[in-house]
């Protein structure tokens, strides 16, 4: 697939052919590398978000058991002792 940029500061374009060329590849190469860099942490940042919310989500479950637990020993009278 192509992508066609037009009116780009030719300073930022002389720039990136700096970049390039420190590198030894072509601009086109150079910003190839980077769109694919920035697609791929795009798409591993919204990996992590998703996680994140999986953790809390599952933090609140699992707090909501320990509270029922407890509810339920203290209605049959089996308190665990404090541990020291």
């Amino acid at each position: 697939m192509d992508i066609v940029i037009r009116n780009v500061e030719p300073r930022a374009i002389q720039k990136v052919e700096k970049l390039a060329k420190e590198q030894g590849i072509s601009r086109e190469q150079f910003l190839r590398e980077r769109i694919m860099k920035m697609a791929q942490f795009y798409m591993e940042d919204q990996r992590v978000q998703r996680l994140e919310a999986l953790v809390a989500s599952n933090l609140q479950v699992m707090e909501r058991c320990a509270d029922s637990m407890q509810t339920m020993n203290a209605l049959i009278g089996d308190e665990p002792e404090p541990s020291s």
